[in-house]
């Protein structure tokens, strides 16, 4: 299973299943089955709803900028001298 959940997705997921749990809790009825399964794809990070319909939030490798703390060779470094 490839991730297709992404961390701000989670997070709103998982308010939103710990509140549904905890709603059912307080007011009864079956709200705590589906606060369940959204906290559980919030835990694993995969929901086959959107693995269906095509839909990754994940940051993928293209997305996620290179490392910008290598030395490059169009950018001047200047000379630092302690004295």
């Amino acid at each position: 299973m490839k991730c297709n959940v992404g961390k701000s997705e989670r997070l709103i997921r998982l308010s939103a299943g710990l509140a549904l749990i905890g709603a059912s809790i307080l007011w009864g009825g079956y709200w705590a089955i589906l606060g369940t399964v959204i906290l559980l794809t919030a835990i694993v990070g995969w929901c086959p709803i959107s693995a269906v319909l095509g839909i990754s939030t994940c940051r993928t490798d293209e997305e996620i900028p290179a490392d910008t703390t290598a030395p490059h060779e169009d950018r001047e470094i200047p000379d630092r001298k302690f004295k």
